[in-house]
């Protein structure tokens, strides 16, 4: 079902390392359309200061206002929702306002989420609008019949915080089976899942008589145990996505209809959103023509799936259904409703077959279906976002019973939430899909914490990007930038989504805002080497699943990691895409390349997966199959011929010399090294938190191939390591700086024979990153390969390349070491060498003598104002030291802008015999430091110690520090006020 899935969100022009175009991007919230539209100018200027590449236009209107949390609608929504006039307009200013500043836009399918638009409420129960299965029951005595209306369906309206319905009104079902059976014996027909006997399951859809409204059915048990008659039906179950206006709705003013989501499951849900957005906003102010142009608009998108059906359908399923498995769909349905539902109500019975047949093989097949149809609503998106020039996005499969992996592969450009999908194993499970999908590009939306709007540390957003981008997202889509003008009913600070229940609203609000850049740049530079060729994995994994969970599905991920192995999930329809073949005993050699295929404890597989391993290995690839051999398929199926073939595939797979069968994960990694398989980044000693990203760049022209490496320290704990790159061909290490934008080569390593490079002496801390290229070519960046490198040092010796000779174009390097005294070194020709290091006297010191001025940011006495009031506090010597501001008096609920200064005395500025580090110890939040007048290095938050040696002067050295808090001390304030 995935075949033909063409390549998509490429990135043409990445910049340089040091000035790169790969910066974060923002979700831009708008209440709604009332906005300032010079404000909306200013907001996107500022978006663009702090070095981002673009922003999602959001038109939040209160999330639907189906909760309290999330705002009340204020505005008549006529007038100013997704889709009116005003609308319209305001889109058209945003639109140019990205091009004034070089930003690409993503245009949201719709308010809130995008998962809907504007519809005329008389038209939501039509064919493409979101569809559910419902249900009714009723119960036979032992020895009663049934003969009258089939039992009707309970139906559940979706209701706001305050009661009211938000769901249109529908009245239209369409029947899909009635279904007879024995209650299984033993089962209390009054408990909340009732088990059937499969074996008594009889059909009776054919036997239904209808008169006008009215459908009739007859039917005699067979047994004299007690009985259910099931009715099943289809229906709209109109689900609000944004309210409509407070009169009736006009037809001629799309603002007033109300948005209603639209059936995800069907090309005709396609066909209403793109209609209406086509016709209504893109023919209009010349929308289209700008969002076209290069550089502008990038991708029509699509949020979480968060709405809710009884059980999701569309009116193919049961023709889908039968062409993916042959047999009908109805002997299926009194179990589907076991599957977990996010339904605000839910029904209190359902059915299961109890312990007469393997039933989970039917709600498989249902997911299976579920998925098929969900590809195509997604696959006819990409068509229609590309014919008019742009792409399609959206956060695929999950919180829904969709394959992960399978839909990953289908969006010009996944996204997932580092909300929703926190650990880098769960990223995982989507990765194996967006990189055997073809797409170079996996985006996340980042920095969600539940509880922290207003109070969100730099440190805590850069935690959340760097795991993200460990589960191999190459994008921060960050949230978020809330319009940042007066609304009324909102008082300071300002429109905030959610009702502060998720971080954060960052923007000219916060204090630290002018101090985003140079933490973002670092962002920018890690994407950029993320976003380098494409991302190349040790091992897949096969799973076929239909949620994401923790922990992992493969149980062995922990030894893994220890060994240096990195990994994703596949699903068996990945398997099916263009290019995943075996060249070189490598699994798409073009994509991930993995190395090895693990079998991990799968009781079942699918004949074609089964096929496709066997196929594999024949080829060269090595599998690894831990546990028992699967011996069955995953769904249902009319005798086992399926079962029959798999097993033998099994068979066939075992006895081939590139597959090793193990007891138990912990054999996996020694099996794997005698399979040939080794990881392209290995630590000595082992650690099971150091996560390794690898992508590859194969420049065909100049024949020079360049492989980057990141790292991740996930742990709670530094860690300290000889480093070893394996990039699968010869070439020169280099390591990248991504808070100076540094590009140096790796002056103290070494070579094997195999052309593995080790790096002696890499410390990590809690939450670092560090980055890595080994290159063929003859420089990186514009910085030449070494002529000449160490193999070894003494321990606390480094080398640090510096500038090259413009007479004779050798590299020069210094060592560097905190140690006095005389240390030995070993060149890259075997000549042992001895230098001497002198601190000539000095010492660390603890800087004192600080002197504190504050910049509170305090509430205006009018709250409907959405601006701070900034008010200079008194200049504060700190006798104590560098103290908290909650334990200095006057500061203690105070957010705003901290400066310390502070000096020092040096003497060695001459001679550059002695380096000076300085060290901040916990950064809070945000921190820019100058040292005589000149901007110093932004320090990392997790390991704060920046070289001054060349800012420092002889004599008396001035220190100027700017820190600044989160917003959440004044808000406090005001909260116990």
């Amino acid at each position: 079902m995935l075949a033909g899935i063409a390549s998509a969100s490429s990135v043409v022009n990445r910049g340089t390392f040091v000035s790169p175009k790969t910066g974060v991007k923002w979700r831009y919230w708008i209440e709604d359309a009332s906005v300032d539209v010079d404000t909306l100018r200013f907001d996107i200027a500022e978006i663009a200061r702090v070095g981002s590449s673009g922003f999602e236009l959001l038109s939040y209107q209160s999330y639907g206002s189906v909760s309290s949390s999330t705002g009340l609608i204020i505005l008549d929504p006529t007038d100013f929702a997704f889709g009116s006039d005003r609308f319209v307009n305001v889109t058209a200013s945003v639109v140019q306002a990205a091009i004034d500043n070089n930003l690409t836009i993503d245009f949201t399918l719709g308010p809130d989420q995008g998962a809907g638009v504007p519809v005329l409420p008389e038209d939501v129960d039509m064919e493409g609008m979101n569809t559910e299965l419902v249900f009714g029951s009723h119960f036979l005595a032992a020895g009663e019949s049934f003969n009258g209306p089939i039992p009707q369906p309970e139906i559940f309206p979706f209701l706001r915080f305050d009661g009211t319905v938000a769901s249109a009104n529908i009245s239209q079902m369409q029947l899909v089976s009635v279904i007879g059976a024995q209650v299984a014996d033993g089962a209390n027909i009054s408990s909340t899942r009732v088990s059937l006997n499969f074996n008594t399951v009889q059909d009776l859809t054919s036997q239904v008589q209808s008169s006008g409204d009215s459908m009739t059915v007859s039917w005699t048990p067979p047994s004299n145990g007690t009985n259910v008659v099931l009715s099943y039906f289809s229906r709209r179950n109109g689900y609000p996505e944004a309210r409509p206006g407070f009169n009736s709705p006009d037809p001629n003013e799309p603002g007033s209809w109300g948005s209603w989501v639209v059936d995800h499951f069907s090309v005709k849900g396609v066909n209403i959103s793109t209609t209406f957005i086509q016709n209504n906003i893109l023919s209009n102010a010349d929308i289209a023509e700008m969002l076209a142009l290069p550089g502008v608009g990038q991708y029509m998108w699509e949020d979480s799936m968060e709405y809710q059906a009884q059980l999701f359908w569309t009116d193919t399923f049961s023709e889908r259904f039968l062409e993916r498995h042959g047999y009908e769909v109805n002997i299926t349905l009194p179990v589907l409703h076991t599957l977990p539902s996010n339904a605000q109500t839910k029904r209190n019975q359902t059915f299961d077959y109890g312990t007469s047949f393997d039933w989970e093989k039917f709600t498989e097949d249902y997911q299976d279906t579920l998925t098929s149809l969900y590809i195509d609503y997604m696959g006819n998106f990409s068509e229609w976002a590309r014919s008019i020039g742009m792409s399609f996005s959206n956060q695929p499969a999950y919180n829904f019973r969709l394959d992960t992996a399978a839909s990953a592969a289908i969006p010009d450009t996944p996204e997932i939430e580092s909300l929703g999908v926190p650990t880098i194993d769960e990223a995982r499970q989507l990765s194996g899909g967006v990189h055997l999908g073809n797409r170079t590009i996996f985006s996340s939306e980042t920095g969600a914490r539940p509880g922290e709007a207003n109070a969100l540390r730099m440190m805590e957003l850069l935690q959340d990007a760097n795991t993200q981008y460990a589960g191999g997202v190459n994008i921060a889509l960050l949230h978020g930038f809330p319009y940042s003008g007066n609304y009324p009913n909102t008082t300071w600070p300002g429109l905030t989504t959610f009702g502060y229940d998720f971080a954060d609203m960052h923007g000219p609000r916060m204090p630290a805002w002018d101090y985003y850049k140079e933490y973002l740049d670092y962002l920018a530079r890690t994407q950029y080497v993320l976003q380098a060729g494409v991302a190349k994995v040790d091992l897949g994994i096969y799973r076929k699943g239909y949620n994401i969970v923790t922990p992992p599905p493969y149980t062995g991920t922990s030894l893994l990691i220890s060994s240096g192995y990195t990994y994703e999930y596949v699903s068996p329809e990945n398997l099916k895409l263009p290019g995943v073949t075996v060249s070189d005993s490598r699994l798409a050699p073009a994509g991930p390349a993995y190395k090895a295929f693990i079998l991990g404890r799968q009781d079942n597989i699918t004949v074609d997966a089964a096929q496709r391993l066997v196929d594999y290995a024949q080829n060269g690839l090595p599998v690894v199959v831990v546990g028992d051999v699967p011996s069955d398929i995953p769904g249902f199926e009319t005798g086992n011929a399926s079962m029959v073939q798999v097993q033998s595939l099994m068979s066939q797979l075992t006895a081939e010399a590139t597959v090793a069968v193990v007891e138990d994960e912990s054999d996996v990694p020694s099996a794997l090294v005698s399979l040939g398989v080794l990881p392209a980044v290995a630590a000595d000693p082992p650690s099971a938190t150091l996560y390794s990203v690898v992508r590859e760049v194969d420049n065909n022209d100049s024949e020079t191939r360049t492989a980057y490496f990141f790292l991740f320290n996930q742990g709670t704990s530094a860690i300290n390591f000889t480093l070893t790159l394996n990039p699968g061909f010869e070439g020169s290490p280099f390591a990248l700086d991504p808070w100076s934008g540094e590009v140096r080569p790796v002056v103290l390593s070494s070579n094997s024979s195999s052309g593995n490079i080790s790096i002696p002496a890499i410390s990590l801390a809690p939450s670092q990153t560090a980055l890595f290229a080994v290159t063929s070519g003859d420089s990186l960046e514009g910085v030449p390969i070494p002529n000449g490198h160490l193999v070894s040092a003494d321990p606390n010796v480094t080398a640090v390349a510096l500038t090259t000779s413009s007479t004779s174009g050798s590299q020069q390097f210094e060592l560097r070491s905190p140690d006095e005294g005389m240390k030995q070194f070993i060149t890259e020709a075997g000549e042992t060498m001895s230098a001497n290091f002198s601190l000539e006297g000095e010492t660390s010191q603890v800087l004192g003598g600080w002197q504190l001025n504050v910049t509170s940011w305090t509430p205006p006495q009018n709250l409907s104002d959405h601006r701070s009031v900034l008010i200079p506090q008194a200049a504060i010597n700190l006798t104590q030291g560098l103290v908290p501001w909650s334990s200095i008096e006057g500061l203690t609920n105070i957010s705003g802008v901290g400066t310390y200064i502070t000096s020092f005395e040096w003497s060695h500025a001459d001679d550059g015999g002695v380096g000076l580090l300085l060290d901040f110890g916990e950064i809070f939040h945000t921190l820019k430091a100058r040292l005589n007048d000149k901007q110093a290095a932004t320090a990392d938050p997790t390991h704060p110690v920046i070289d001054i040696s060349e800012l420092v002067v002889n004599g008396t050295n001035t220190i100027i520090v700017d820190v600044a808090s989160t917003l959440l001390n004044a808000v406090n304030a005001v909260s116990l006020e």
